[in-house]
Parts: C-alpha cells; sequence; structure tokens
C-alpha cells in the first residue's frame, strides 16, 4: 500500500507476496519421504526449473522488501537488526507455510508415480525396439555382403524372412504415420501403392 495509491493492485500484489512465495517453495523443501518421491518424479518435468526460477525471484524480493521497511524503522536500524528482523519474517511468512503444505495425499502420490512409471516404461520398451531393428538390420547387412549365393540354405532362409519382415514393418509404419496424421490434422494421406504388392520387390 506504500507503493501505490491503488488499492486493487495492492490488494492484488499483497495477495500474490503472500501466497505464491510459500507454495512454490513447498515444491522444493518436501519433509516428508512421500513428498521427496514425489518431487523426485516432478524433477524431471520442464515445470521444475520453472518453478526454482520464480520461487528464487520471488524470495529475492521478498527480501528486499522486508528489508526496505525494516531499515526504514528508527529503532530496527540504530540497533542493526535489520537483517535478523528480515531472516525472522523470511522464516515465518514463507518457510514455515511452505512445510505446512508440503504434506501430499496418497491418492495423488500414488497416480503420479503410476503415471511416471509408465512413461519410464515406454521410453524403456521403444528403446529396445529400436535397438532390435537396428541389430537385424546390421545381421541382415552382414549377409547380404556375403552374397545370396555364397549362404547355406539356413542363412538364405534367414535373410528372406528379414526383408519380408521389412517391408512388411515399412508398410505397417507408413499406415500407422497415416493414421497419426488424419487423427491430428483431420486430413487422410492415402497409401495406395502397398511394397507388398510391388512385383519386382516381392520377386
Amino acid at each position: 500500500s506504500q507503493l501505490t495509491d491503488n488499492r486493487i493492485v495492492a490488494v492484488a500484489f499483497t495477495a500474490i507476496l503472500v501466497l505464491a512465495p510459500p507454495s512454490l517453495v513447498s515444491f522444493l523443501i518436501p519433509w516428508s519421504p512421500a513428498g521427496m518421491l514425489l518431487q523426485k518424479v516432478n524433477a524431471r518435468t520442464w515445470a521444475f526449473p520453472v518453478i526454482i526460477g520464480c520461487a528464487l525471484y520471488l524470495l529475492y524480493y521478498a527480501f528486499q522488501l522486508q528489508w526496505a521497511w525494516w531499515a526504514a524503522q528508527p529503532v530496527v536500524a540504530e540497533t542493526n537488526l535489520v537483517y535478523q528482523q528480515v531472516l525472522i519474517g523470511m522464516i515465518g511468512f514463507i518457510i514455515i507455510p511452505a512445510l505446512l503444505w508440503t504434506p501430499v495425499s496418497s491418492d495423488e502420490l500414488v497416480e503420479q508415480v503410476r503415471q511416471a512409471h509408465l512413461v519410464k516404461r515406454y521410453e524403456l520398451q521403444t528403446q529396445a525396439d529400436i535397438a532390435i531393428l537396428r541389430a537385424t538390420l546390421l545381421r541382415a547387412q552382414e549377409k547380404a555382403l556375403i552374397g545370396f549365393a555364397n549362404l547355406t540354405v539356413q542363412e538364405r532362409e534367414e535373410l528372406a524372412a528379414v526383408m519380408q519382415s521389412l517391408v512388411s514393418g515399412i508398410d505397417r509404419t507408413l499406415k500407422e504415420i497415416g493414421q497419426t496424421v488424419k487423427t491430428v490434422s483431420g486430413v487422410a494421406l492415402p497409401f495406395d501403392s502397398i511394397l507388398d504388392d510391388n512385383e519386382d520387390i516381392r520377386d
């Protein structure tokens, strides 16, 4: 209220400075095992660095604002207690409320951890799928360099099966891409020329 004559702005900024710092700091100082686990999960999201930056700036601004106010109080300034008073204010108005707001409900914890596990599992499965595909391609390339005529019957069957699988996989991937484009944009991409139906490739 001392920075502006507009009461609406003063009330709005007061509400921000009262509620925002403890709310953001509560994400950074979990004091329960459940809160620490949830923080570890949330730390992998893009929002966590934003929370850290906003919390640090609000802490800095709250410190400056309280320091300016206490420095203007004659008794506090004369007794050199400005920094002590500011630290007490930071602890009382920000740190303690942040500690009280950190408890996490069991349902929220279970759901967020389950979601993080699903994402991690999907990433690992995708990496494994790509690794298998790369190993298959490498083995097929090695046999192709030897020459089909120089391969044993079993190696020929293996190479032929890999080639058929690759062609079918390309067709399936193109169809999935077309379906994804249709789902996202609403535009259908027809793939009339399927590789499996191409006589040259089939031969």
